[in-house]
């Protein structure tokens, strides 16, 4: 059986109550989750039921384009962008060209949830049945936007596309499932997202190596030998954690990203190519795009400052460029103070330049400080590592 799938991203209406969960401006289907984009989690689950060919359809608006690029395993997903009644114009053609190449069915969702469906349930469900289209709902009996349409009732797929996913033209019985579901409207199910995955409430499993109970990092990350890592938590690929910084409470510092000397990381999620500056706090929040979103208070805040929440190049040869003139920088600086040192020698603690030359240059080898004491480790299940206690608990 030739299955295929349409990705839907956005299309929201004037009349439409979806609004789609973003993180300044960026749908969170793009952003990542442990190593990998929600897109690409969903994407894999469906090759694994035997999806050969999937499309994206989005509306993303143009300044979301520098975080929304598709890179690596999404390179191949092939993409159409449309907004407003496009948008559906544009699913609704899909399917028909995936019914003429002889798709005998095709799964549509809306990302939107994030959804831990069994597909090969959902299609044994839609075939038993013998339903034109069969939807999705959760124990509660509410939609997932995760639609089964046979590719021979084109009035049925096209009914449902015109009228935005929210009516069928036939009644069918629905495929009820009692799987993981996260609606990712706001920031705050982003960082439960991460959170379910680190404490394996969910399917979603870090990408990268797990070094300590619980600890997990990704390639290339660069973790400094007086920094702290405190289980669970994920360190993404090529991220830096410079000196005397604290990563906790099951906190995601995704890749590229940056948290600077003497910066407490609790109960976070660092988006990609994000810096943190030094000496900072950042808790409960969402960090990224020079923004951070409070999630106790539901709030986003624009950081002009980049010294306190900036962004990394997107571009390769923009990060070694900027690594290339900071070495340049400081080299010059060492050897002067060479030629003028005495027998004391100024502490890079109270010097704040010396205090940032030196982050830059020792990050060079990765040690984790963890270990399991008191009540703090009854928290967390008894196979991860916890340190440290903060004095106001």
């Amino acid at each position: 059986m030739d299955i295929r799938a349409i990705l839907l991203i956005g299309g929201a209406a004037e009349d439409d109550s979806y609004t789609g969960g973003t993180v300044a401006g960026v749908p969170i289907a793009y952003l990542d989750v442990l190593g990998q984009p929600v897109l690409e989690r969903v994407l894999r689950r469906l090759r694994r039921s035997g999806v050969s060919q999937a499309t994206l359809i989005t509306d993303t608006p143009q300044q979301a384009e520098p975080f929304t690029r598709l890179g690596g395993f999404l390179s191949e997903l092939p993409c159409v962008q449309a907004a407003g009644a496009q948008f559906w114009e544009a699913a609704e053609r899909v399917f028909q060209q995936s019914a003429e190449e002889g798709a005998d069915l095709v799964l549509t969702l809306r990302l939107g949830p994030y959804v831990e469906v069994d597909y090969d349930e959902l299609v044994q469900h839609h075939l038993d049945r013998r339903c034109p289209v069969t939807t999705t709902v959760d124990a509660a009996g509410c939609s997932v936007e995760v639609f089964a349409l046979s590719a021979s009732c084109r009035l049925d797929a096209a009914a449902l596309f015109q009228n935005h996913l929210r009516q069928l033209r036939r009644e069918c019985v629905p495929f009820r499932f009692a799987g993981y579901v996260n609606r990712l409207e706001t920031a705050s199910d982003l960082r439960r997202l991460a959170l379910d995955g680190l404490m394996r409430s969910n399917a979603i499993c870090p990408d990268g190596v797990e070094l300590k109970p619980g600890i997990w990092v990704g390639p290339w990350a660069r973790i400094h030998h007086k920094a702290r890592v405190v289980a669970p938590a994920y360190i993404g690929a090529h991220a830096k954690v410079r000196a005397s910084a604290v990563i906790t409470r099951g906190s995601s510092v995704e890749h590229h990203a940056e948290v600077d000397c003497g910066t407490v990381v609790e109960n976070a999620t660092v988006l990609p190519f994000s810096r943190i500056g030094a000496g900072l706090d950042v808790m409960h929040s969402v960090v990224g795009f020079q923004r951070i979103a409070h999630l106790a208070l539901n709030s986003e805040v624009e950081i002009s400052d980049a010294r306190l929440v900036g962004m990394a190049p997107f571009s390769s040869l923009s990060r070694l460029a900027g690594s290339a003139a900071a070495l340049f920088a400081f080299l010059p600086k060492q050897i002067y103070r060479g030629f003028l040192a005495t027998s004391h020698r100024p502490s890079a603690v109270t010097d704040p330049e010396c205090l940032e030359e030196r982050s830059v240059a020792a990050l060079d080898t990765t040690v984790l400080e963890a270990s399991a004491t008191g009540t703090e480790a009854s928290e967390f299940p008894s196979n991860l590592a916890v340190a440290r206690r903060y004095a106001d608990q």
